[in-house]
């Protein structure tokens, strides 16, 4: 339920946001610069989509065929879909953070984030002693 109020408060407030930084960006670069910006950055999606895409496949295959489990390579592949799409969508917000999603070292920040303290295989569980016990009815 959380979850889906906060879907509802982006698709309500990411659009205001947007025009508002095209407001401030037009008025700082003027009309014409800000909409060829949009334009190349979507234009730029597009070819990443396509190109990063295809690399991406030739690395799992290729991490695949040598028997590796291709962890890295999937990351990698969800994190350019992403960047791709929000560079595709027009909007100043959505084109820094689909630029921003291509560098490594965020979205290591960003994976290690996610999953802080998912599986915590910490000293403090060591502590617990686990008897596996079978019983056996006998008929003495």
């Amino acid at each position: 339920m959380i979850g889906n109020n906060k879907l509802i408060l982006a698709i309500i407030f990411l659009p205001i946001i947007e025009i508002y930084l095209f407001i401030e960006i037009g008025a700082m670069l003027g009309s014409l610069l800000t909409i060829l910006l949009t334009l190349l950055t979507a234009f730029y999606g597009v070819y990443l989509l396509k190109i990063g895409t295809i690399d991406n496949v030739r690395n799992l295959q290729k991490k695949i065929f040598q028997g590796i489990r291709p962890d890295q390579e999937i990351l990698n592949g969800i994190f350019n879909l992403i960047s791709a799409i929000l560079l595709i969508l027009p909007g100043i917000l959505t084109d820094s953070l689909g630029a921003l999603l291509f560098f490594r070292l965020i979205q290591n920040l960003l994976v290690s984030y996610m999953f802080k303290n998912r599986y915590n295989f910490s000293s403090r569980d060591s502590k617990k002693t686990i008897i596996d016990v079978e019983h056996k009815k006998s008929d003495d």
